[in-house]
């Protein structure tokens, strides 16, 4: 017979065992629930640790004192601009001699601070500094390096001191005497460095300012020597002979344009307009008037005929206008003649003197340019001797130059100096940096909060045990037909009875009559109801489980017998030999499977004990072979038997993971139920039940269930609402397992009683 059961949820380790993940309020707060002791335990301890260490640790006070570099002054009183390299190099530099242990060890001899009880710890003594070897100056200055801290404030020239120490005086001595130690350790050895470099340099500077002079002067001889002036190399008598070529090319052009121009002008004159057209005033007036009688002519012509005084008067002037203009027009064009030929004269005479000054300057050109040109040739020979002389005399110059400008350096830095300057002081420090209770214990109680979190959800992540009916239904879709509480001193199967019997209203008798429902309900078929009731391991409580069940049913007035079928322990009672009931009124049932009791004796005997008390078939002896005994026939026959007597028979089976006999005996069961103890088994136990059964579990019972915890807990099933419902139930402190906060407000009432 194959078994089909719901895959477990192999993530279930992973959730909250009420199913819901790790996320939002509410889970957080279901796991304080939960977790509430070791989460609170953890944040006591922590902040507690926090707070002995805060209040006990010996206050520390901070002073800071804040530097600057100064910037170089030239000797001039000029400003010297640094490359930004430069700066930032010396400021580094500044920065690890600060921080070197040298200044530490010479801020403890010129301080006397082993003399100072602020730094050793010790009496005032003086003179101890001064007696202090070496070895003990060095511990000194690494532990006066331990309290001091150099930073530089970035893009800045500022350089901060901070000391701390737990004397807020000795701290800010310290701070604002440190750059008057540094200054004063460094000031000596460099002007002594200076100053021997600055002679050196100007000695090597007027050496090298002679070597130039004599470079100078060599080129200056042999210019001398070969007529040379500044300036005469190839390239200027090349740029002076092409300049004479153009000039002399120039005359030449205007010499032919001279000559041009006075054959020009004597052809100029043959072509000249003639006198015909000159005028003059004159005759233009009279040219004037002569028009001006002509229209008056015409008018009067058409208006009065010929034969009119006033035509005639007209005609007449018109003659005397005529004679006038032809002798000024003569005049006039003897004038024009007249002067025509002068100009033709004077531009002609003009145009040959243009020529022959063009000619004249272009033989002088050509002289000139002849001359440079032979002096060319001879200082292009002469040039590679002069080059060789000025690049010697060049170097000599870039030498010069470069020490002077050196020299000159070192002179403003021995006028003004590149150091440090104290550019605010430290005041005496008022409140401690260290310890900072409030925001040590906020960070604690902070820090200690999430690390208490984390382990309970570290728990929660890791936790496999079942707890709830929803877990159970959501891994192996099982039904929880009941959850039994745990009780304080436990259930035995002797006392299971008498508990239903005295405690009628309580929680365990509540769930015992559920279970007895829940199966019930389950019945099948006519006859008396068989329920398996077994366990994944010894101690789930499956004993305490199958007796609890009958004693419900007994008080219910059924007729109900539990039959223990866990032959591979031991039975409490004594192995009574021939006898069919022991002293405690259980029936052996080894006895009866072996043979040695009659079917009928037994059966008539059991029906007698069921009418006021719960029949037990219980093991008088241990047996060698239980597997044999369980696959005997007398044993079919003994349940079919009890079940025409009585109503519910519950088979008390061995647990699964141990034996396979609950395997085999779920052949005579109508109801097979698998016992788990709430809290301490887990999914893989009953998973691997599950499977050993290999036939079908009709519910679960989680046993041993600690109400207020899991109520508190809020696993997510009806047992959350208990400590709002536990007023239908009858208080029992014997029966409810109390929680510790439950415990604590016990122990403090008692006294108050008393």
């Amino acid at each position: 017979m194959t078994l089909a059961l719901p895959s477990p949820d192999i993530n279930a380790g992973a959730r909250i065992p009420n199913g819901g993940p790790l996320m939002g309020l509410e889970q957080i707060a279901n796991v304080f629930r939960r977790r509430h002791a070791l989460i609170l335990g953890i944040i006591a301890v922590v902040v507690g640790m926090t707070a002995l260490i805060v209040f006990t640790q010996t206050p520390v006070y901070e002073a800071k004192a804040t530097l600057r570099m100064d910037v170089p002054i030239a000797a001039d009183g000029s400003d010297r601009v640094q490359q930004s390299a430069e700066s930032e190099m010396q400021i580094e530099t500044e920065i690890r001699a600060l921080a070197s242990h040298d200044l530490a060890a010479a801020m403890v001899r010129d301080l006397e601070l082993l003399d100072n009880p602020a730094f050793s710890g010790r009496k005032m003594s003086k003179g101890r500094t001064a007696r202090a070897s070496q070895g003990r100056i060095d511990k000194a200055a690494e532990q006066l390096q331990s309290m001091v801290t150099i930073q530089r404030i970035a893009h800045t020239q500022l350089i901060t001191v901070t000391v701390r120490s737990p004397h807020p005086k000795f701290a800010a001595m310290i701070a604002n005497r440190y750059v008057h130690v540094r200054q004063m350790n460094s000031m000596v050895d460099r002007l002594q460095r200076q100053e021997g470099i600055v002679a050196a340099l100007a000695k090597r500077t007027k050496r090298a300012g002679e070597e130039l002079r004599q470079a100078e002067q060599a080129v200056a001889d042999y210019r001398n020597e070969h007529r040379m002036l500044a300036g005469s190399d190839g390239t200027s008598d090349a740029g002076g002979i092409n300049a004479l070529t153009a000039e002399a090319v120039s005359a030449a052009s205007a010499r032919a344009a001279a000559a041009a121009k006075a054959a020009g002008v004597s052809a100029a004159a043959a072509i000249r307009p003639g006198p015909e057209s000159a005028t003059s005033p004159l005759l233009s007036a009279q040219q004037q008037r002569y028009a001006d009688l002509m229209q008056r002519k015409a008018e009067l012509s058409g208006f009065y005929g010929s034969g009119h005084p006033a035509l005639a008067n007209v005609l007449a002037q018109i003659d005397e206008v005529k004679r006038i203009m032809e002798a000024e027009q003569a005049r006039v064009r003897q004038r024009a003649a007249a002067d025509a030929a002068v100009q033709a004269s004077h531009e002609s005479t003009l145009a040959r003197s243009d020529a022959q000054g063009a000619a004249a300057r272009e033989a002088v050109l050509q002289s000139n340019l002849a001359a440079l040109t032979s002096k060319a040739y001879r200082n292009n020979e002469a040039g590679v001797k002069l080059a060789e002389l000025e690049r010697a005399a060049e170097t000599q110059r870039g030498l010069y130059v470069g020490l002077s400008g050196r020299l000159k350096q070192l002179g403003a830095a021995l006028v003004s100096g590149t150091g440090l300057v104290l550019q605010s002081t430290a005041p005496i420090p008022q409140n401690p940096i260290s310890p900072t209770p409030r925001k040590t214990l906020m960070a604690a109680l902070l820090g200690s909060t999430v690390l208490a979190f984390g382990c309970a959800f570290v728990l929660e992540l890791t936790d496999r045990k079942l707890r709830s009916a929803e877990q159970i239904w959501r891994l192996f879709g099982l039904d929880s037909y009941a959850m039994v509480p745990m009780l304080r001193s436990g259930v035995e199967k002797e006392t299971a009875a008498r508990l239903i019997a005295d405690r009628p209203s309580s929680l365990f008798v509540e769930s015992a009559r559920m279970l007895l429902a829940e199966v019930m309900r389950q019945r099948r078929g006519g006859g008396g109801q068989v329920v398996l009731v077994t366990s994944p391991l010894p101690g789930d409580g499956k004993t305490s489980i199958a007796y609890s069940l009958g004693a419900a049913a007994i008080a219910a007035g059924s007729r109900a017998a539990v039959v223990e079928l866990d032959l591979w322990q031991r039975a409490a009672a004594a192995n009574d030999e021939g006898g069919a009931a022991d002293r405690d009124g259980t029936i052996d049932l080894i006895g009866y499977l072996q043979g040695e009791s009659r079917v009928r004796g037994l059966l008539t005997q059991a029906s007698v004990s069921t009418q006021n008390a719960l029949t037990i078939f219980a093991p008088h002896g241990q047996t060698r072979d239980p597997s044999m005994v369980i696959s005997s026939t007398q044993l079919a026959s003994l349940f079919e038997d009890l079940r025409a007597r009585m109503d519910l028979i519950v088979i008390d089976a061995p647990p699964v993971l141990a034996v396979r006999d609950a395997s085999n005996m779920a052949c005579f069961a109508d109801v097979t139920l698998l016992v788990v103890r709430w809290g301490h088994t887990t999914v893989e136990e009953a998973a691997d039940s599950l499977v050993a059964l290999r036939s079908p579990v009709d519910g679960v019972v989680l046993n041993a269930v600690d109400y207020p915890r899991h109520a508190r807990g809020r696993y997510g099933d009806l047992v959350q609402y208990f400590n709002r419902a536990g007023a239908y139930y009858e208080r029992d402190d014997e029966l409810i397992q109390k929680g510790f906060l439950g415990k604590l407000r016990d122990m403090i009432r008692r006294p108050r009683a008393a």
